[in-house]
């Protein structure tokens, strides 16, 4: 069984007119965008031409080369490995737009890859170490469409533009976790004149779309062209996944950790399929889904400002800064109580059912589901004395 690396050490040795492009080339360029091309790849307004991945390999802040903080080694070798191969180092980057508003909730990031055949991959950031990309994945709960979701058809307007004089122009669209519901956003929303020109979208492992905002969008006419890859006990891509249009893979962890694109199980050039659904996993996300859906949207935003109201009183901006700060919890309690205190009880009960509905998501068996059920029951009472 081998992964994303894997694939590279064996079809890395290829052109992409010696081999097509495939699922796998769709993970990689859609992983691409969690790199840090600050001040190495130019924005669309530049009108400079593109870097050559070889080039940015070279040039990249290895101290800060990528916006997540997960597997660091294994980001650094694919991406090494990835940009000497022959099959990628002559891939063009170009028109990086990045965006971080914590005034008005905007984490935004998109990148284009020039394979130079004619093909482009238009690479959509996930949620990364920022709590504002967070704070968005929330809002998709109960309001939609999210700045970020608009960002995302912005730009895929505005490339396509850039791009009309190329002959032949076929557009891939991508993004991994986020990046993914964001990248069959755009293709749903973009000017008609540039739908006929997407070849396919790659979503992998990203979140869905309310079913109500979805009959106002043109998802029949991309359907056929939207691949969504999902890991067999996944929650971030069945959240608020309501159909079956998408590929269950194999993965070598389990829950969450799953969503590590790094655990994603291959067989040469494609993903090995998984047949079913974990089925206790499966009943979960069900449940979790419904539960969202028949929700008082009003009540959901109501949570969802509370809970980052609560995230406030640490000072955190990001994840990391949020793990660091619960060491310091217990100097903040007050202030977590006076929070606490306003919010109403309804609110206050979607709260503790959301946490309970992690706590059992994130549980590997059923004595880690009773320990954490503990653990939220003593600071529930903590924050209610």
């Amino acid at each position: 069984m081998g992964n994303v690396i894997s694939y590279v050490d064996e079809y890395g040795g290829f052109t992409f007119a010696e081999k097509p492009f495939c699922e796998l080339d769709g993970l990689i360029f859609a992983h691409f965008s969690y790199f840090i091309y600050t001040g190495i790849v130019h924005a669309p307004g530049d009108n400079r031409p593109a870097v050559q991945l070889s080039d940015v390999a070279q040039k990249i802040n290895w101290d800060r080369f990528i916006s997540v903080k997960w597997e660091p080694e294994k980001n650094r070798e694919l991406f090494y490995k990835t940009a000497f191969s022959r099959r990628f180092r002559k891939t063009g980057l170009n028109f990086l737009v990045e965006e971080l508003d914590r005034e008005r909730d905007v984490q935004f990031c998109a990148v284009t890859f020039l394979l130079g055949n004619g093909d482009v991959f238009l690479s959509v950031r996930g949620t990364d170490d920022e709590l504002i990309g967070w704070r968005e994945d929330f809002d998709m709960a109960y309001r939609t469409p999210v700045e970020a979701q608009i960002r995302s058809t912005e730009y895929v307007n505005r490339v396509a533009e850039l791009l009309a004089r190329k002959r032949g122009l076929r557009l891939y669209l991508g993004g991994h976790s986020k990046g993914g519901n964001l990248a069959v956003y755009a293709a749903m929303t973009c000017k008609e004149s540039i739908k006929p020109k997407i070849g396919r979208i790659y979503d992998m492992d990203g979140p869905g779309f309310r079913p109500d905002f979805m009959e106002t969008l043109d998802y029949a006419g991309m359907r056929d062209k939207i691949l969504k890859i999902v890991p067999d006990e996944s929650f971030i891509g069945m959240l608020m996944e309501t159909g079956t249009d998408f590929e269950l893979i194999k993965s070598s962890e389990i829950g969450l950790r799953q969503h590590a694109c790094f655990s994603w199980s291959v067989e040469g050039d494609r993903f090995e399929r998984a047949e079913n659904q974990v089925p206790k996993r499966k009943e979960l996300y069900d449940k979790i889904n419904r539960w969202i859906f028949e929700l008082d949207r009003e009540l959901v935003g109501e949570f969802i400002d509370a809970l980052f109201g609560m995230i406030e009183v640490t000072e955190a901006s990001t994840l990391t800064e949020l793990k660091e700060a619960g060491n310091e919890m217990p100097k903040r309690l007050h202030a977590l109580m006076r929070i606490y205190a306003q919010i109403s009880d309804d609110t206050k009960r979607v709260f503790w059912d959301i946490s309970r509905f992690m706590a059992e998501m994130m549980a590997a068996d059923g004595q880690e589901r009773m320990r954490r059920g503990k653990a939220i029951d003593k600071i529930r009472q903590r924050l209610e004395q």
